[in-house]
């Protein structure tokens, strides 16, 4: 009986469940690793599903305030500018983002994942969350369930400030798988 048993539990079709794994890239050659092992998981028959993101830097203290005119003629000028060195600025910021996103898709592609099981977004510069919060909440909307970033060893002296974003996500991310990729 229990041979039986155990055998027809081993006769039901498994279903596993589909991938959605959030993965953070930059400019490094650590992302190309990164990707290089996604690249590889998906070859082998398995069909995840990226969300790719580029967490974006803050805008420039200098470009947040002008720091004021005694004349309202003035002040309205210094605005002016501001807002156009803004929009600068964050257009520079995503066009980099968006170049690196591409190269990123072109990798996951080049291994065999399939243009439409891939995704990119850039998170806004204007945004005030820590990185680990953005993470979180962009793997939250998209319906992730395992977060993946690449990591390099650091000094003890950045453990101090807290750690870096792998420390944070895998201290922080409840109900995610973390893959830290170094």
């Amino acid at each position: 009986m229990r041979t039986s048993t155990a055998k027809a539990a081993t006769s039901r079709p498994r279903t596993v469940q589909r991938i959605r794994a959030l993965v953070v890239v930059d400019s490094t050659g650590l992302t190309q690793r990164v990707l290089n092992y996604l690249g590889r998981l998906a070859s082998n028959g398995e069909s995840p599903e990226f969300h790719l993101v580029y967490i974006g830097s803050r805008v420039p203290a200098r470009l947040l305030e002008t720091g004021g005119a005694e004349r309202a003629d003035r002040e309205d000028e210094l605005q002016s500018s501001l807002r156009r060195q803004q929009r600068a600025w964050m257009a520079r910021a995503d066009k980099q983002a968006w170049r690196i996103l591409r190269a990123a898709e072109s990798t996951l592609q080049h291994a065999g994942v399939e243009p439409q099981r891939i995704h990119a977004s850039v998170s806004s510069p204007l945004d005030a969350r820590e990185a680990v919060d953005e993470v979180l909440l962009l793997a939250r909307d998209q319906g992730c369930d395992t977060v993946i970033v690449g990591h390099t060893a650091h000094s003890w002296l950045g453990a101090l400030g807290g750690g870096d974003l792998p420390e944070q996500l895998v201290r922080r991310a409840k109900g995610y798988a973390v893959w830290v990729i170094g």
